[in-house]
């Protein structure tokens, strides 16, 4: 339910903004966004990286014709692959609901850059071994239900906004372990590839 609470609230805060920055400057616009990660779990372990998925929505809120806000909720599958081939190697499958705010600034028309905050809410965490006999184990009481990033990146927009592509590293910020040990800390970093395409933009 305080997910929930929290990503309604950040799509008030988004819709409420529209009228607030877009006076004078291009009209707002709303998307929907997918792509790859290209993830791994760092802090005082090896593992190694793991591709799969990120999709979701994001707004665009402009201050001026440079400057503006960007805001996206994104479910995105994290984690690492399997150390090596043995039987007892194992993947870890992080499942979240990400939730970045960022400034980005409009070098021309059409290339961006932009840096900010993200929040993200655990929804499951399992290992899953190469062996089929020991199957998948749920690990998700292991971790901690909320993760902190510092995602950076840049864009490129196509055809007047309505198609973009993006780049970006989300930095970690906190042990999302619950453990805290020597050798237990853990953190998740991803590098990201998007397409966006643009689904409304008010006239």
């Amino acid at each position: 339910m305080k997910k929930l609470t929290v990503i309604l609230l950040v799509l008030a805060v988004s819709l409420g903004s529209t009228n607030v920055f877009s006076q004078g400057a291009p009209k707002p616009i709303f998307g929907a966004k997918a792509g790859a990660n290209f993830a791994n779990i760092g802090g005082e372990t090896d593992n190694k990286l793991k591709t799969a998925f990120h999709g979701g929505v994001y707004s665009e809120v402009f201050f001026d014709y440079f400057l503006m806000m960007q805001m996206e909720i994104l479910l995105s599958y994290e984690g690492h692959a399997p150390f090596d081939d043995q039987p007892f190697s194992s993947s870890l499958n992080l499942t979240y609901i990400n939730v970045p705010i960022m400034a980005r600034y409009n070098l021309g028309y059409n290339f961006n850059v932009h840096a900010g905050f993200q929040v993200g809410f655990l929804l499951s965490a399992k290992s899953k071994y190469n062996d089929e006999a020991l199957g998948e184990i749920d690990v998700k009481d292991e971790f901690n239900s909320v993760s902190f990033g510092i995602p950076v990146g840049a864009g490129y927009e196509f055809w007047d906004r309505k198609l973009n592509a993006t780049i970006r590293y989300v930095i970690p910020v906190n042990n999302i372990s619950i453990f805290s040990g020597a050798g237990q800390k853990r953190t998740t970093s991803v590098f990201q590839v998007s397409i966006g395409f643009m689904l409304y933009r008010p006239v």
